[in-house]
């Protein structure tokens, strides 16, 4: 290569990395998308990377230095673009604590083998040792992982989204491409790629109704959906309906079946009508919904949405989740532990000396009906903590038991989710009570009922 061909590349990529810079000041006042971070971390490593490229021709030879900055800089992006596909796809992804170091740790760990242990080697050399190869396939784990997690939004309703989805996932296949054929090419895709990241990480609206998210709701509120078509056959359905015909009809949903197997009637029927359901292990009524899934359809084709909403049941625990509203201390409309229960639940903790958890929803809407918005928060609550037992303690006010070490993540946890949004027009403040030392079990009870705290505080 020529001098002057040698200060065109340096040019090129001290440009590149001055373009990757600009585009992570872009994402600066981007406060609203969780992915704006690691993806600015991304623009700076692939502006790090293209300055560790120029370094190298403007120093040819064994330039520890510089490769170095390249090593680093191909861990940290490949790191930053998993976590922002991770938050991109689930809203506030929380690190787990062993990812967290690996992804710390790595990059020092290989800069360190380049500065330490092999410094005269050319970095034509180094890429032909065992810890260049280990470094090499971190890399494209990540890389891969971006790939299959962003896969979820392949059919996203936003057209922008789908875009740079597709766009993505082929300019990461490209990196991995370049960086095996020429990697001396590699930071400028890198750069490409994350100018293409910025620009979706500036639309973080678009990724709020994702599918991903509405599918999750679905299957969490505790009711049950169908879809049928004009005919009355069953097209689509969410998770807890998924154990009901298996309940009902001894066997595998099929989009064979029709709504009078599944419902015992025909479509239509008038929209809240009771349907009583007879179920392995006992019977069940339900509140039946329906619509249309296109109200304003003039052929008579449109597919029918039913929803039902369990209001009584004798099925047994064994045979399916507790629909509580017959079985004894329970509460008829969420479902969950009755109030007397709850106190006795709570009693015992002074003896097992558990933590009581203290859950109060506050309605942003006075009209708002608590009995469907407390049905709604314990079905979510029941999906979170598989193993507690919640009691509705009052009106808006649920309680449960946790081991003092689990109390504070449990809450931690249901405040996460309550930032995702619940479906509902209502915040969630969660309290910790543990019992002290010495303290009855007729003045801890008291203690959670009369407490109240709208900021989620908790007592030491």
């Amino acid at each position: 290569m020529t001098m002057g061909d040698n200060e065109t590349v340096i040019g090129a990529n001290l440009a590149a990395a001055s373009v990757a810079l600009l585009a992570a000041c872009l994402l600066l006042p981007v406060r609203a998308s969780a992915a704006a971070r690691p993806i600015a971390i991304l623009c700076m490593a692939a502006a790090l990377w293209s300055v560790g490229a120029a370094w190298t021709y403007a120093k040819p030879g064994p330039n520890a230095i510089a490769n170095a900055c390249i090593l680093a800089a191909a861990a940290s992006a490949a790191a930053a673009a998993f976590v922002a596909a991770q938050r991109l796809v689930s809203g506030r992804w929380s690190i787990p604590t062993l990812v967290m170091i690996v992804l710390f740790v790595e990059p020092i760990v290989i800069v360190f083998v380049r500065l330490v242990v092999s410094p005269d080697l050319t970095s034509a050399e180094f890429r032909r040792t065992v810890p260049f190869i280990v470094h090499a396939a971190y890399c494209f784990a990540l890389l891969l992982s971006v790939i299959l997690t962003l896969n979820i939004r392949q059919r996203h309703p936003q057209r922008r989204v789908r875009i740079f989805v597709l766009t993505s996932q082929v300019l990461v296949i490209a990196i991995i491409a370049m960086e095996v054929s020429a990697s001396e090419q590699t930071q400028f895709v890198l750069v490409l790629a994350a100018l293409f990241a910025v620009w979706v990480a500036r639309h973080p609206d678009d990724w709020s109704t994702s599918r991903a998210r509405a599918d999750s709701l679905l299957n969490a509120i505790g009711v049950f959906l169908f879809v049928f078509d004009h005919l009355g056959r069953l097209k689509d359905w969410n998770g807890p309906a998924d154990r009901l015909i298996e309940l009902i009809t001894g066997d595998r949903p099929q989009r064979e079946l029709t709504a009078a197997e599944i419902l015992g009637r025909p479509l239509p029927f008038e929209d809240g009508e009771p349907i009583d359901l007879d179920l392995v292990g006992g019977r069940m009524r339900t509140s039946a919904h329906i619509h249309r899934v296109d109200p304003t359809s003039r052929t008579g084709r449109s597919d029918w949405v039913v929803m039902l909403r369990p209001v009584r049941s004798s099925v047994s625990t064994s045979s399916f989740p507790s629909i509580s509203g017959a079985l004894a201390g329970h509460d008829p409309a969420t479902q969950t532990l009755n109030q007397r229960e709850t106190i006795d639940l709570l009693r015992a903790a002074t003896t097992s000396r558990h933590a009581a958890v203290r859950v109060d929803v506050l309605p942003a809407d006075a009209q708002a009906r608590e009995d469907e918005t407390m049905f709604v928060v314990a079905r979510r609550l029941e999906m979170m903590f598989p193993g507690a037992r919640w009691g509705r303690l009052a009106d808006w006010a649920f309680v449960a038991l946790f081991k003092p070490a689990q109390a504070q993540q449990a809450k931690l946890l249901i405040d996460d989710e309550a930032q995702t949004a619940l479906g509902l027009d209502a915040s969630v403040a969660t309290t910790i009570c543990v019992p002290t030392p010495g303290e009855d079990a007729e003045r801890f009870v008291r203690r959670v009922q009369l407490l109240h705290s709208p900021y989620g505080s908790s007592d030491p």
